[in-house]
């Protein structure tokens, strides 16, 4: 009995830091926490970014600080500071009035232009991972970062430090060596391997439409998108608007566009066969995570790539809202690339964070 005991309380005791450590966060995850938006994909890489709620004031800032790391215990800190507008010097930059450093300011080094970027923007990056720590550490401690002589260029610190709690959360690196915010004892060896990412099969290519083809499956996917008789009303909507692309050599797709407003509509999604008469089929098409505006918004699909891709706008400029990508292989599509962004701060959606990642598709 007493032995059975001992080995009871010894099997408590080896239990007992696996129980000390939070459960991990359900991925992928969108949270806002102050200022600060951070983002973890499926393969938990995660992305936070400066993005001011309008709470304390106004929500647009010319200056946006990036936090981004992969998971796994050699997932390095990068760091990116992007300022829009006329560029400054950097040795105008404040953090709580208090000039920063000439080591710090020396570790931004800018990128060069990227293609389809927002023009008038710099973008500074900090490659070594030990400048980029002495940042972190520097910030984290910090209330505002600012440009002098700019009322619009700022990056407010409330929330950071939820941020990276949350990063290091997802990534199981709490009260570790290569933890962000909290490091402690735990080594790097006990950090979470990423999880591996999947590889998508290549897209086949189809043959084109004829004529004909593209005539009898507009009409198909219309009556499908306005079922019953044309409304005489003069206020009436107008008629949706289709779109047939070629899937394969037996199937077509169609993106119908209804009830569009300003900068969003209502999209429908279908495929048909190429037969006469076209017959509607089952598309598979791997759902959005989290919750999402699908079916609102818009939708396009590129026959020579393969790829769908769909939006919705927050509002008209485009710098908030959600995006989707998929690859077709044959069959179904499959969920290449997801982003979302829930507060409206000048962005573009290659800067929002990043909610699904996959490997390159197989060649």
């Amino acid at each position: 009995m007493l032995q059975r005991s001992l080995m009871l309380v010894l099997l408590a005791a080896g239990a007992a830091p696996a129980l000390a450590q939070p459960a991990a966060e359900k991925v992928p995850l969108l949270r806002q926490t102050q200022d600060w938006v951070t983002g973890c994909d499926n393969l938990r890489g995660c992305h936070a970014l400066s993005a001011p709620n309008g709470e304390h004031g106004t929500q647009y800032s010319a200056l946006t600080l990036h936090l981004q790391r992969r998971a796994g215990a050699d997932g390095p800190l990068e760091i990116r500071l992007d300022q829009r507008g006329e560029p400054a010097e950097l040795a105008a930059l404040r953090l709580d009035g208090q000039p920063l450093e000439p080591r710090l300011l020396d570790a931004l080094a800018l990128l060069p232009e990227k293609k389809g970027a927002r023009a008038e923007a710099s973008r500074y990056e900090i490659a070594d991972p030990a400048r980029a720590r002495q940042w972190l550490e520097r910030l984290r401690n910090g209330s505002e970062l600012r440009l002098v002589g700019n009322d619009e260029a700022w990056v407010s610190l409330r929330g950071l430090s939820a941020a990276l709690l949350l990063m290091d959360s997802v990534q199981g690196r709490v009260d570790g060596v290569t933890a962000l915010w909290r490091p402690g004892p735990r080594p790097a060896s006990e950090v979470p391997a990423r999880p591996l990412p999947a590889q998508l099969r290549a897209y086949p290519g189809a043959p084109q439409l004829t004529a004909q083809e593209r005539t009898r499956i507009t009409a198909a996917a219309l009556k499908l998108a306005s079922p019953g008789t044309p409304n005489d009303d003069e206020d009436s909507v107008a008629e949706p608007q289709v779109e047939v692309y070629p899937l394969s050599a037996q199937r077509a797709l169609t993106v119908v566009l209804s009830d569009c407003a300003a900068y969003n509509c209502d999209y429908l999604i279908s495929s048909w066969s190429r037969s006469d008469p076209p017959q509607l089929q089952t598309l598979h098409r791997q759902a959005l995570p989290l919750d999402n505006a699908d079916g609102s918004g818009g939708a396009d699909y590129d026959p020579k790539t393969g790829v769908l891709s769909t939006f919705y706008l927050a509002r008209g400029i485009g710098d908030c809202g959600e995006t989707g990508r998929w690859l077709f292989d044959g069959e179904a599509f499959q969920l290449s690339d997801y982003r979302k962004m829930p507060t409206c701060n000048g962005l573009s959606s290659e800067d929002w964070p990043r909610l699904w990642s996959i490997a390159p598709p197989a060649r």
